[in-house]
């Protein structure tokens, strides 16, 4: 039977994948966070509908729910929800709920809970990050397995906020994240591919264009470029995103955005605008 393509991966395709290096003529590095730039924070929440040959298929919500501790260290607990609509859910229902703890000040993930139910397929599993002894330990199926990981890796889910979290995103560039997932450690690329004007229902936005190179195929995805256009701002809100996979196309647009909590974000009370000031 042939697998049908998850919803779920429009946001964690990009994510979860290994991407084979390609011949640039621009240098190549490893994505740096910069702990003074901080794109998200407490409050935010951003809304997509999602499409699947251009019919309304379901809609997801990525939101940072605040801050708490975890293994000593301030984190923020990110959590992504995606479900499908009534029509979709009459043949293949998808109700996933996924949560990554990122650190405060570091930028890396310590840990991520996934819980999906996707047709008829359901999987959970749990994640811990040990980064002071570069350790994965996971707990699924009743089963505990310890994989060594990269230096501040990332996770599915906070590999996108790390990328978001970037001061500078210079077209031309490729750049590279450690991210676990699937039982192994992957180098994914990210293309900054130019700058374009996106208008949504929400307006008309100056964004940041990347591509990342999927050459993976796995549970949740077929391989297919993932193409995301990013605000060209501080908080590169990803406001459009596309992927053509074997049997089609899926895109996600933003439908609504909440900002995140000024009080408890002060780089973002200084840098950062409404969404609504970024459209033309």
């Amino acid at each position: 039977m042939k697998r049908r393509p998850s919803f779920l991966f429009v946001f964690f395709l990009f994510l979860a994948v290994q991407s084979h290096a390609t011949s640039l003529s621009v240098p190549q590095e490893k994505i740096s966070s910069d702990p003074s730039i901080i794109a998200y924070g407490p409050g935010e929440r951003l809304v997509y509908e999602v499409s699947y040959f251009g019919v309304p298929a379901g809609h997801a919500v990525m939101e940072v729910l605040g801050q708490a501790e975890r293994n000593g260290r301030k984190v923020l607990h990110v959590l992504s929800t995606v479900k499908s609509n009534k029509f979709v859910s009459t043949f293949y229902p998808v109700k996933d709920r996924i949560e990554t703890f990122i650190d405060a000040e570091g930028g890396y993930s310590h840990g991520i809970k996934v819980k999906q139910r996707q047709g008829s397929k359901r999987r959970e599993k749990v994640i811990d990050f040990d980064q002071r002894r570069h350790r994965a330990i996971q707990y699924k199926n009743n089963q505990v397995e310890t994989f060594l990981v990269p230096p501040k890796v990332q996770d599915s889910l906070s590999a996108l906020y790390h990328f978001r979290n970037q001061s500078v995103l210079k077209v031309g560039d490729s750049t590279f994240i450690d991210v676990h997932e699937s039982d192994k450690n992957w180098e994914l690329e990210i293309q900054i591919l130019g700058k374009e004007e996106i208008t949504t229902v929400l307006g008309t936005f100056n964004t940041i264009k990347a591509k990342a190179l999927v050459h993976y195929e796995g549970l949740f995805m077929d391989k297919g470029d993932v193409t995301l256009w990013l605000t060209d701002d501080v908080r590169h809100i990803p406001v459009l995103i596309k992927t053509k996979i074997k049997i089609g196309s899926i895109t996600a647009v933003l439908a609504s955005s909440e900002a995140p909590e000024s009080a408890l974000n002060p780089a973002i009370q200084a840098q950062a605008k409404p969404l609504s000031d970024f459209s033309k």
